[in-house]
């Protein structure tokens, strides 16, 4: 347990969204409540709302930060001059890596973007976050010549829709392979 007071409390919010993660990917998000939450943390409930102001805010927090907007930030903060043939793949790597790693995330994912539009604006605001950065990239692959023009958010969404439909499957997939579709195209040349 760290020593500091704003140590302890990083320490106790980081605890409060893995125990969130595993309570909401166990019961779904609809079924869980803050009580089980906080007993799964062992907190009270008023420490629950004292770093969230409630389970939607809670959700969306566990989606962002134990999902794969950080590792997309890593990622691409190092790749800015790196062919797409090599980043992409890393990308999806990535992404497939972190599915299969925290599967309470899909059921999160699935479960908190149906109902409750509090939670549905929360992740699109993670998805058009992940979406600008990726789109980025390839906005600026496509400035060095390496990549022609299109539509980057297209790409980005193509890229990890279909990883999280393969593992919502259950499948498994070769992100060098999809990249290298995107990257090089389906047409005869």
């Amino acid at each position: 347990m760290p020593a500091k007071r704003s140590e302890l409390a990083t320490w106790r919010r980081e605890q409060i969204i893995d125990s969130a993660m595993s309570v909401f990917g166990g019961k779904g998000v609809d079924a869980a409540s803050m009580k089980d939450v906080a007993m799964a943390a062992g907190v009270t409930q008023g420490l629950l709302y004292h770093y969230f102001a409630g389970k939607e805010a809670l959700v969306v927090a566990v989606i962002a930060e134990r999902g794969f907007l950080p590792e997309l930030r890593r990622l691409l903060s190092a790749a800015a001059d790196r062919p797409a043939s090599e980043v992409l793949p890393e990308v999806v790597a990535g992404f497939d890596k972190l599915l299969t790693a925290r599967t309470p995330l899909l059921g999160m994912f699935l479960s908190g973007a149906h109902g409750n539009p509090k939670i549905r604006a929360g992740l699109e605001a993670v998805i058009a976050e992940g979406q600008r950065l990726l789109g980025e990239y390839l906005t600026a692959r496509v400035a060095a010549g390496e990549l022609h023009e299109h539509e980057p958010s297209a790409v980005a969404q193509m890229l990890l829709c279909s990883s999280l439909v393969t593992a919502v499957m259950g499948l498994s997939s070769d992100p060098r392979a999809k990249t290298s579709i995107l990257i090089h195209g389906l047409a005869a040349t």
